[in-house]
């Protein structure tokens, strides 16, 4: 089974660093979720949800001529992936603050197997401009070949929401987690994403 470890003691200390916010797990204007995928439900909710604004959502889809993906509950020593023979994408929608904003930062982390062949954001309401800062991948198991991409993007000004997309291709491509986090900034400075592995939890994995 996935272990969990829970988010008390980093949530209190983003919030004293960040002074008072009442009633709310994140600072005004951040969200933070994460897919574990559990379950086979497509479209899939985080099982990790600290989004005030709205419910993010995450849809697995094949190629247009393939077959659907596929969900099974242990894949190369991981619990609960999604995979897909030749195509694998993961369509998310993430709700946000809805106020007018300078920009917004996103930071994505995906555990994954294949070759990374696509990707895109398109903000709600669409317009302004959408930047690519980073992107790295990292092996994390070359055993098994598991993969590790961190992203992150801005967006000028800050949407509403955005939908994020990714795509993924292999003789079988999967996909563990996914995580993301974004901040509406409200100010002209600059704010940097705190660490997503660190925010969400430590991740162990049960071995077949």
């Amino acid at each position: 089974m996935k272990t969990r470890k829970l988010l008390l003691i980093l949530v209190a200390a983003l919030m004293i660093a960040a002074g008072p916010v009442a009633a709310m797990p994140l600072p005004t204007g951040q969200t933070a979720q994460q897919w574990d995928f559990d379950n086979n439900s497509n479209p899939a909710i985080p099982e990790i949800d600290l989004n005030p604004y709205g419910t993010a959502i995450a849809t697995m889809a094949g190629s247009d001529s393939g077959p659907p993906p596929d969900w099974v509950t242990n894949l190369l020593g991981r619990d609960g992936v999604w995979t897909g023979e030749g195509i694998l994408k993961v369509i998310l929608e993430i709700p946000n603050q809805m106020i007018p904003n300078p920009y917004k930062e996103i930071g994505l982390e995906i555990g994954f197997v294949g070759d990374l062949v696509d990707f895109s954001i398109i903000p709600i309401p669409i317009g302004g401009s959408v930047e690519l800062v980073e992107q790295n991948i990292e092996v994390v198991d070359p055993t098994n070949g598991w993969l590790k991409l961190t992203a992150k993007f801005i967006l000028e000004p800050n949407p509403y929401s955005e939908i994020i997309c990714y795509s993924f291709a292999s003789g079988l491509a999967a996909i563990d987690y996914i995580i993301v986090k974004t901040i509406c900034v409200p100010e002209p400075m600059t704010v940097s994403l705190i660490g997503l592995g660190g925010l969400i939890l430590a991740r162990r994995r049960r071995r077949s």
